[in-house]
């Protein structure tokens, strides 16, 4: 079991140079990534990873491979870095100007994960100006220009903080710089709406999924910061980390026995979706 990397048709490792300079993802940032999480070697929800990167290629003005050969690559590459439980990371570009063939690149690691306390106690997250990037419709896109919120980030660990929470200049939510956001406020679900302008997480999506089977009362619309700070339940998303619970904002206590009982069945139930759905490829 290793690291790997198929790079254009290859299998390398992970730290074989394999990109040309001259490649426009290199150069400008121009591209494209998803970062899925595979369990017992099948990748939960990799269509709609797919799709969401085709939507991104369509709004950069790129052809990008079809999506049942990216799946296909995908499979191979995985089954070739032997781990069953991975990270699974696909990288797209336009390839070098001139040219009509896109670089693709399917990173397979083992998983990144927070620590096990993170699930248990909590996170602390800090709020932090979110950066204009734009129109918003680029701030829905999964592009390689990913330095606002690496920076967003980079000022919450400064602040002793694990996440930052990215807050337009009206004082709404928009989303954690690495994961979408919920709270909970009377056993009521909310998170911000798609208007607001970020990235439409896979994760985020399966959650609503979840509150609309089990019937949670469950709503998408703006979230003030200052309202955020008498939730509840605050917890986070992502396809690799799936549910984290937040205990502070801002040093505002949220819940201190996080995670909450919505957030705790939240994530019941997105570990059965979870095997429910890898089970069946």
């Amino acid at each position: 079991m290793a690291e790997i990397a198929w790079v254009n048709g290859k299998l390398l490792p992970p730290d074989a140079p394999a990109i040309s300079p001259l490649d426009r993802g290199f150069l400008y940032g121009e591209g494209l990534f998803e970062t899925m999480r595979a369990y017992q070697g099948n990748v939960f929800r990799v269509a709609q990873h797919l799709d969401r990167l085709l939507a991104g290629a369509a709004e950069l003005n790129f052809t990008p491979p079809d999506a049942e050969a990216m799946m296909e690559v995908t499979r191979e590459a995985l089954a070739a870095s032997g781990l069953p439980d991975a990270s699974v990371r696909l990288t797209l570009t336009p390839g070098i100007a001139g040219s009509s063939s896109p670089t693709l690149v399917i990173l397979v690691r083992p998983l990144p994960l927070p620590p096990p306390e993170r699930y248990t106690s909590g996170c602390i997250a800090v709020s932090v100006p979110a950066a204009q990037v734009g129109e918003t419709s680029l701030r829905r896109i999964k592009s390689l220009n990913y330095l606002d919120k690496l920076l967003a980030q980079r000022a919450a660990a400064q602040k002793g903080a694990h996440e930052a929470i990215l807050v337009d200049p009206d004082g709404c939510v928009v989303e954690g710089a690495m994961r979408n956001i919920f709270a909970v406020f009377g056993g009521t679900l909310v998170t911000p709406p798609l208007s607001r302008g970020f990235l439409p997480g896979i994760t985020r999506a399966a959650v609503l999924d979840i509150a609309e089977a089990e019937s949670i009362p469950h709503t998408e619309r703006d979230l003030p910061l200052t309202e955020l700070y008498t939730a509840d339940e605050c917890l986070l998303t992502s396809s690799l980390a799936e549910i984290i619970p937040i205990a502070s904002l801002d040093g505002n206590s949220l819940n201190l026995s996080a995670p909450g009982p919505l957030t705790q069945a939240i994530t019941q139930a997105y570990r059965h979706l979870v095997h429910t759905e890898t089970t069946q490829l």
